[in-house]
């Protein structure tokens, strides 16, 4: 049987405190996979680091949405989580204590974390400039890289070129992401 309230087949995350090491891998883009390698899950295992570093004219630029945290889908063993208090990257897993003092993961739904990647997304949509190499996050476009050629209003004209294709589409800048060129 399933209810309206009944949350337990969405999914979840593990909410992680950053040491400053940990910050600073994230600032440079490898934190996630740092973190995959130390639980050894593979590399599609959903960790979100709600920040985002690119270079635009020249100007390296760091968005933070939440500094200091990170994000890792949870479903592995609790002990494998807690273990990350032992890596330089991770200084607390949030959890809380039962009466007996057995701590226990304090996760966060799906949807929070859907809500910060649009925050991001929005951040990050109002620097896009004429000019910026991008990557296309969603729609009919999604995982395709391009340039932006104009921008106007809230959507950008982005030039894509494939072996056989060379089109201009308007795509919402917040589909847009710069393409890392740290």
């Amino acid at each position: 049987m399933s209810g309206a309230g009944d949350n337990r087949d969405n999914p979840s995350w593990v909410v992680l405190e950053l040491t400053r090491a940990g910050e600073v891998k994230a600032e440079e883009g490898f934190l996630a996979g740092l973190l995959r390698e130390i639980l050894r899950v593979p590399q599609n295992h959903p960790v979100f680091v709600p920040s985002l570093t690119y270079v635009s004219a020249g100007h390296r630029i760091s968005v933070h949405l939440m500094e200091g945290y990170a994000f890792m889908a949870a479903g592995l063993p609790e002990t494998s989580y807690l273990g990350l208090e032992n890596c330089p990257y991770v200084r607390h897993v949030l959890t809380t204590r039962s009466p007996h003092g057995m701590r226990t993961l304090s996760v966060i739904p799906d949807s929070k974390i859907a809500d910060m990647r649009s925050q991001l997304a929005q951040q990050v949509a109002s620097d896009v400039i004429t000019g910026m190499h991008v990557t296309v996050t969603d729609g009919v476009f999604g995982a395709l890289d391009g340039h932006v050629v104009l921008v106007v209003g809230d959507d950008a004209h982005v030039r894509i070129t494939l072996r056989s294709l060379d089109l201009i589409a308007k795509i919402p800048r917040v589909f847009l992401c710069p393409v890392k060129e740290v």
